[in-house]
């Protein structure tokens, strides 16, 4: 395993594969379906690149709790390099990114007009910022140590599912959620009666983001790497099975869908962590390395500029000449991922990782 004052090498490329995902996988598979002969095993991974419409669960529905839960053994690792820090200016940089990802937000939403009946205020980026500035708020001053973050990720998640089972009902308009949001959620909501990244959701992630913390700490603790790999994949497949059995939400984050995200993030972690840190077979993720390490830059790049409209621009008439229409639009969808990848592999040879 890498020292603490250094990368570690599989939670950059796990964080590349999922934003590989946003960037534009979803939509090559998508563009994919209707020349692939619409078989029942393209179908179902045409499915998994969705979010399910309310309860249950799909791949598309991790890939945002999954960046959630790498922040949070992220941040183990950078409290080890700020440990000789004051505990002031340690605060004082969780909450100044924690505001500069709400800011963000504003920006990735969409025209920041101030305007609160159509603006909307809550953000993915939001969401990250302010739930990993409370867990690591609370991780500081409780001196790192696993077992209060452990249980205080528990209290967290107990006390959202009796608020949600006692003050709802668990449908969009009538759920808990709904009613914070509209009290505490300025603007828009995204989902019109409640806000998947609204206030209740940031203390849920909170948890999700305290568990990933958790895992840090495991890394950290075990020395030996197949123990570590082991001990992974048994939390995860537990959290996965107790998430399993509670209701799975992921508009409101429900307890049983953060336990069940915390479970696939800590498997694929330990997946991921087996390949290349424990048995040495690195060179094969660099393309998604070089994903991860400017996740936050290719992110916001996707949401302001319109790769796929670009490429169009650029080689829609050529696709044209060649191509039917279905091929056409396969082709433009793996150019704009192509496209986005490639700036990617700009900055990282250039070595610029614009982080906050």
């Amino acid at each position: 395993m890498e020292t603490p004052g250094a990368r570690l090498t599989s939670l950059d490329a796990l964080r590349g594969l999922d934003m590989l995902i946003i960037m534009g996988v979803d939509a090559l598979v998508y563009a994919l379906y209707p020349v692939s002969g619409g078989g029942e095993a393209w179908k179902f991974i045409r499915e998994q690149m969705g979010h399910v419409p309310w309860e249950g669960l799909r791949l598309y529905d991790c890939v945002f709790p999954l960046f959630v839960f790498m922040s949070g053994m992220a941040m183990c690792f950078s409290h080890l390099r700020r440990i000789d820090a004051p505990l002031g200016k340690t605060l004082r940089h969780l909450w100044g990114r924690a505001l500069a990802l709400v800011l963000l937000g504003f920006l990735v939403n969409g025209n920041i007009s101030w305007d609160l009946s159509t603006m909307r205020c809550a953000s993915v980026l939001g969401l990250i910022g302010l739930s990993g500035a409370l867990a690591g708020t609370f991780t500081l001053l409780c001196g790192g140590r696993m077992l209060p973050n452990l249980a205080l990720a528990g209290l967290i998640l107990c006390g959202v599912g009796v608020a949600q089972q006692l003050g709802g009902d668990y449908t969009p308009g009538g759920c808990f959620n709904a009613r914070v949001d509209a009290l505490l959620c300025p603007g828009a909501l995204h989902s019109g009666s409640y806000d998947p990244e609204g206030p209740f959701c940031i203390i849920s992630a909170t948890a999700l983001s305290l568990l990933g913390y958790c895992a840090g700490r495991l890394f950290l603790n075990i020395e030996r790497g197949p123990l570590r790999v082991s001990t992974m994949l048994v939390c995860g497949l537990i959290l996965l099975a107790g998430g399993w059995c509670l209701p799975c939400i992921k508009g409101i984050w429900t307890p049983g869908f953060v336990l069940c995200c915390a479970g696939i993030s800590a498997i694929l972690m330990a997946i991921f962590h087996l390949v290349i840190d424990v048995l040495g077979l690195v060179r094969w993720c660099l393309p998604l390395r070089v994903v991860g390490l400017n996740a936050l830059a290719i992110y916001i790049l996707t949401h302001l500029i319109s790769f796929p409209m670009l490429t169009n621009r650029m080689l829609g008439g050529t696709w044209a000449l060649f191509l039917t229409p279905e091929w056409q639009r396969v082709a433009n969808a793996a150019a704009a991922l192509l496209l986005a990848w490639w700036l990617c592999w700009f900055l990282y040879r250039k070595r610029v990782f614009i982080k906050l």
